[in-house]
């Protein structure tokens, strides 16, 4: 015997490859050699296996080359894993669009894809700029200078990059707070955070920034943290948020975007509201100022709304099966709406609000105010993670619909330097649009082309068509916006099937949701966040342990109480564990386990066993096997209480052997030095190891 309790082994190797222990072969061989007949459960396959029985220093000690050291397989592995690194390029463009793509077949349907997607951008980038107190047209900006960029740099076919509503509101809220008309006309309470903002600033206390000095820095701040997370590879974060969370998000969020369109819709001044129960505040005011309503406006509003949802409802599936490419229903709403207020006189007439001067041309290069930075960084990190995790969820659909890769960390890179290049052209913070994106793919895009296309197209908006659009009334803009939000409020509904399938998933949802309506866009998302991380964190700590039986006459061994077919091995107690054993966990495994052996008065009881199908003995059980093939991590903590709890079965007088147990456990265990403890490669191996022990002592 050796130091740890184990027969001298000579390794020899026979006709069929496999290795003889000269002291056990013989024996686990003869007891090893039946036959696992499973044509009495499946009728016809049958596997026969023919092989001695390993402990894991068997397989460490000898291979198929003679003597081997471990360490130097090990650094192998190490090397190949080094030499398989997978290194990006930081320009994908120059492999898809100058080596792989076809110009002959993809570019006419980029060409109407992209052409499609900029149609679409006009109305949503001029409406989505209104969410951020900016002009309209800084919604076009949006749409051609970072999205050229995105499309060089990023690794999506298929989204369609630019203004998204709630990336657009949630910056609108912090050029509420810092712009301008904030320090001069803010009440008490507004002005307490203006007059700290300044306070701030390394220059004249009077330094006022107008609304897209604030919107540019927060587009220069989201772009820096997304190239930091690009740096520390945070491109995982996206799966904090889950499909139920950013459901439940983005719901919340269209709630934020309708209330803050109702000034427009009703033609009514209403304050802004900002904190706890900022949207019930809104509607209150509302209700308090219903006789100030401009009853023109809500008519406007009113038909433009019933058209576009009449033609979403009942016409636009019907002609959309029809033509190559849909009707771009939102452009020809603008159209008419420009015509009619263009020729006539109701905006002066009954006073109606209209968008106003629109300048013409592309936006100048002007730094974003650097002085700003500091004081917007919290909120820029949320629209950083949001604008990220909105714009993943549509490229990783694509992907997996339409089999091809997405760099996670990639897309960090790619979407921060475009912020960043935006931010110094009069753009806001830049996101994936649902609506736009689904288009852009069902029309037939094939590559981000339709993008550079699509910005191409709207350089001409820009440049000769933008400011024909001044006679618009807002409130068409505002109907535009809440018609193209409706199928995300409606996900309100998705919590009924979030409930049928998990309650943790729904309870998520809820929190998120209430959270966001109720309290605040970035508050909500961080209560998401928090209730899914206790989920994932209550459910480690709730440890599987259960007992393993045979299925006779096999090598398989299953849980006893989920299985009738399994019997309990004689004399063998078989815990099979799943999980990460660690500090937070360590006590629950250890009472788990003392459970399934039966403890009494602080002393191991006989347990008792099933022999044969309905007939059940008690005898004490001389062996203890831990399959720990689902444990994938253990810390110190938990390690030191499994090493004590060896201890304790020892002393009781058990065998403990740990079989199945991952590399890197495997590792942790044997650093621990648990002498008395043996591994094997599988269950069957130790409990037939333990059988022919009991043989040989007979």
């Amino acid at each position: 015997m050796n130091e740890n309790g184990k027969n001298s082994k000579i390794c020899e190797k026979d006709t069929y490859g496999t290795f003889f222990d000269d002291a056990t072969s013989e024996t686990s061989l003869l007891n090893d050699n039946y036959s696992r007949v499973m044509g009495k459960m499946s009728g016809s396959v049958v596997i026969n296996v023919k092989r001695p029985v390993y402990q894991l220093d068997d397989l460490h000690d000898c291979n198929a080359n003679g003597d081997v050291e471990l360490e130097a397989t090990v650094k192998r592995k190490k090397v190949a894993k080094l030499k398989w690194s997978d290194v990006k390029t930081v320009v994908p463009a120059i492999d898809w669009l100058f080596t792989n793509y076809n110009w002959s077949e993809d570019f006419f349907k980029d060409f109407v894809a992209g052409f499609t997607v900029a149609v679409l951008n006009i109305p949503q980038g001029m409406a989505y700029a209104m969410l951020g107190n900016v002009d309209p047209t800084v919604g076009l900006y949006m749409a051609i200078m970072p999205v050229i960029v995105y499309s060089l740099m990023g690794t999506s076919r298929h989204v369609s990059m630019g203004s998204f509503s709630v990336v657009c509101l949630m910056t609108g809220k912090v050029v509420n707070t810092y712009a301008n008309k904030n320090f001069i006309n803010a009440d008490a309470t507004a002005g307490a955070i203006v007059d700290q903002a300044v306070s701030l600033q390394p220059h004249h206390e009077d330094t006022v920034y107008s609304s897209i000095e604030v919107a540019t820095a927060v587009t220069l701040m989201v772009g820096l943290i997304q190239i930091l997370m690009y740096v520390f590879r945070l491109g995982v974060v996206c799966t904090i948020l889950s499909e139920t969370l950013v459901s439940g998000f983005t719901a919340g969020a269209a709630v934020h975007v309708v209330t803050s369109q109702m000034k427009e819709l009703l033609g009514v001044k209403i304050d802004n509201h900002n904190g706890l129960f900022q949207i019930v505040l809104t509607y209150y005011d509302i209700g308090n100022r219903i006789r100030d309503v401009n009853f023109a406006t809500i008519t406007v509003s009113f038909v433009t709304v019933v058209l576009l949802l009449s033609y979403n409802l009942y016409l636009k599936a019907f002609i959309n099966k029809r033509l190559f490419m849909p009707v771009p229903i939102e452009l020809i709403t603008i159209v008419i709406g420009t015509a009619l207020f263009q020729f006539s006189t109701f905006s002066e007439d009954f006073q109606i609000k209209l968008i106003g001067e629109i300048e013409r041309g592309l936006p100048v290069f002007k730094p974003p105010p650097v002085n700003l930075l500091i004081n917007v960084i919290t909120e820029s990190v949320i629209i950083a993670i949001v604008a990220y995790s909105i714009t993943m969820s549509m490229a990783l659909l694509f992907s997996e619909k339409l089999k091809y890769t997405i760099d996670t960390n990639q897309e960090l890179l790619a979407q921060g330097v475009g912020n960043v290049f935006g931010s110094f052209f009069s753009c806001l913070p830049f996101a994936a649009s649902l609506s736009r994106s689904a288009t852009q793919q069902t029309v037939g895009g094939r590559t981000q082309m339709a993008s550079i296309v699509s910005a191409g197209l709207l350089v001409a908006v820009v440049l000769w068509i933008g400011h024909l659009f001044q006679p618009l009334p807002r409130c068409v803009l505002a109907s535009i916006t809440i018609v193209a939000l409706k199928d995300i409020l409606l996900q309100v509904r998705d919590v009924v099937r979030v409930w049928r399938t998990s309650k943790a998933d729904a309870a998520i949802w809820i929190v998120t949701y209430a959270t966001v309506v109720l309290v605040e866009i970035d508050v909500g998302l961080l209560a998401g966040v928090l209730m899914s991380l206790f989920f994932v964190f209550s459910r480690g700590i709730g440890t599987g342990v259960v007992v393993l039986g045979r299925v006779p006459e096999t090598d398989l061994y299953v849980d006893m109480d989920r299985y009738r077919l399994a019997v309990e091995v004689p004399r063998v107690r078989i815990v099979h564990y799943s999980g990460s054993l660690n500090v937070t966990n360590r006590n629950v495994f250890r009472e788990k386990v003392h459970s399934v052996l039966s403890r009494y008065d602080g002393q191991l009881a006989p347990i008792t066993i099933s022999i044969n199908s309905g007939k059940e003995t008690v005898v004490r059980a001389q062996c203890v096997v831990f399959d720990l093939a689902g444990m994938h991590y253990v810390d110190s903590s938990g390690l030191t209480m499994f090493a004590r709890l060896v201890d304790q079965l020892n002393e009781a007088g058990l065998l403990v052997y740990v079989a199945a147990v991952s590399g890197n456990v495997y590792d942790c265990m044997r650093a621990r030095q648990l002498g008395t403890v043996q591994f094997f490669p599988s269950v069957h191996d130790a409990v037939e190891y333990y059988n022919n022990l009991e043989e040989l002592r007979a």
